[in-house]
């Protein structure tokens, strides 16, 4: 029975078009306006007006989630001229862009973090543990310990030594220009969205820290000659990316303790003595502990069931299971696993993903960042102009992401809305209701998956034939109900057709109109 009087509309709506397609008409007129009486008119007329007011209540619904979102004049007004003072800055006064960078990730990235922590259905606060939110967190803390160092005047007294400042510039320096730079290429949400603090954000720790490094690396003598107090960057002339004494492998406990043993040695330990040695050793110092956390904790805190198969209550996601619902799941299970797409988006349904899955994951994290630390960071260290290039390469990409999401946002959001409302309205009203099944004994029993199960005909594309209804083995008939009342559709079962797909049941069945064809509603 209809729940008010819009969906008793729509549904004779629905019956007198259902008439007119299966000639049900008792006059066999096929113009739909033709009613009965003068309440029919009125209520068809106001079934299309409830059909209406429900789309624009979807409409309404866009428009306030985009303004939560920070989607008004003020925050896009502020995301434009933001953008043109830090590219001023970068052109006109690059030895501030570090403060800059220090400055606004004060604001930007404690408030990603609060929008993180509110996110549903599941909190993001864990993705500040992926590798590129980690490395910004160490640059910043690097640059306010050196400030802090400088202002109380402890810059001579060995507080932080030259080999300290040398061995963390080299890290930051193959880290930004190499995982960080490479990053803005292949990370499609690295987009500039001028009103999205969360989007710009994400841009701003993946961009800024490839700008800041340009400027220590090309324009340092303007950094030296504005901020003696705070950076030194004697050692910029003797730096050089690759060991001198070829590479060598680099232990965690070697990278931690080499920061303090050049005071006792004077000199580096073997691979450190380079930005490659010194970013791959950071790298790995960010993946040991990661891939730890993620084997005792991480893996299975967003599953949706324990391993028992009793239902769990995630509340917190990862960066690593956000990327496999992505497709990487998918895209892993076709490559390596020989695994079905079916079984892997059943996977990304259930948060559920194995080790296997994971050490293939970090595996690749691990060859992308390494490759890109010799692939990009290497030309970024002997070419100014290779630098630079790159810096516009990744800002033209994340304002081309940009321009797309304004331009669906503008074009084809709320149309597409529109349409799905519509194909969500001639579903409900063109549909097709499991509502009994009899057994050789004329008793009624309930299908076993499924009392309620809706069959849909195609709007406009054919939507698979992949819905079977599995029913009692006793069961000898089953019948559908049209949602508009007018008429139902009888089946006689037997042991062959028992297991073949409704719709191939349905299509078989309704003889008086074989242009119609019927499909599952997924």
């Amino acid at each position: 029975m209809p729940d008010n009087d819009s969906d008793e509309s729509l549904n004779i709506r629905a019956s007198v078009l259902q008439a007119s397609v299966f000639n049900f008409d008792d006059n066999g007129q096929d113009d739909i306006t033709s009613f009965k009486s003068a309440n029919d008119l009125m209520q068809f007329k106001n079934g299309e007006e409830a059909t209406l007011k429900r789309i624009l209540d979807e409409i309404d619904k866009i428009a306030l989630k985009r303004t939560s979102e920070g989607l008004n004049d003020r925050n896009f007004s502020i995301g434009v001229l933001n953008c043109f003072f830090i590219v001023y800055m970068f052109g006109a006064h690059p030895e501030h862009l570090w403060l800059i960078y220090v400055v606004q990730g004060m604001y930007m990235i404690p408030k990603r973090l609060l929008i993180a922590c509110n996110a549903r259905p599941l909190n993001q606060a864990l993705y500040y543990l992926d590798f590129c939110w980690m490395m910004n967190f160490a640059g910043s803390f690097l640059i306010l310990l050196l400030v802090i160092v400088g202002l109380l005047g402890l810059g001579g007294s060995g507080a932080l030594s030259d080999v300290a400042r040398e061995a963390c510039f080299n890290a930051l320096l193959g880290v930004s220009t190499g995982p960080l730079m490479g990053a803005n290429i292949v990370l499609p949400f690295v987009a500039c969205l001028f009103h999205d603090v969360s989007t710009m954000t994400g841009l701003f720790i993946h961009i800024m820290p490839p700008m800041v490094m340009y400027t220590f690396m090309w324009k340092g003598d303007l950094i030296k000659e504005a901020w003696p107090d705070v950076f030194h960057l004697s050692y910029l002339d003797h730096v050089h990316y690759f060991p001198n004494d070829g590479v060598h492998h680099v232990t965690l406990l070697v990278y931690i303790v080499s920061i303090y043993s050049y005071a006792a040695t004077n000199k580096y330990p073997k691979g450190l003595d380079s930005v490659a040695g010194n970013s791959v050793a950071l790298y790995l110092l960010w993946w040991v502990p990661y891939v730890c956390f993620m084997l005792l904790f991480g893996i299975e805190l967003p599953r949706n069931y324990h391993l028992d198969g009793t239902p769990a209550n995630p509340k917190y996601d990862t960066v690593f299971h956000s990327t496999m619902r992505g497709g990487t799941c998918v895209a892993i299970g076709k490559a390596f696993r020989g695994r079905s797409k079916k079984d892997s988006l059943k996977q990304c349904e259930d948060n559920c993903f194995d080790l296997v899955d994971f050490f293939i994951y970090m595996a690749f994290h691990l060859i992308a960042a390494l490759s890109a630390i010799f692939i990009i960071g290497y030309p970024c260290f002997i070419s100014e102009n290779f630098h630079f290039g790159m810096i516009c390469v990744v800002a033209m990409l994340a304002v081309s992401r940009g321009s797309k999401r304004y331009s669906y946002y503008t074009t084809k959001m709320y149309s597409r809305q529109i349409r799905k409302s519509f194909a969500i309205e001639e579903a409900k009203q063109n549909s097709f209701t499991i509502f009994r099944s009899t057994d050789e004994s004329g008793s009624t029993s309930l299908p076993l998956c499924t009392s309620c199960c809706k069959i849909s005909r195609a709007l406009g594309r054919s939507s698979g034939l992949g819905f079977t209804i599995n029913l009692a083995k006793t069961a000898s008939s089953v019948s559908f109900v049209h949602s508009s009342g007018r008429f139902s559709v009888r089946i006689l079962l037997n042991t062959l057709t028992r297991s073949i797909p409704v719709v191939k049941l349905l299509n078989s069945s309704i003889k008086t109109t074989p242009k119609l064809k019927i499909s599952a509603l997924q």
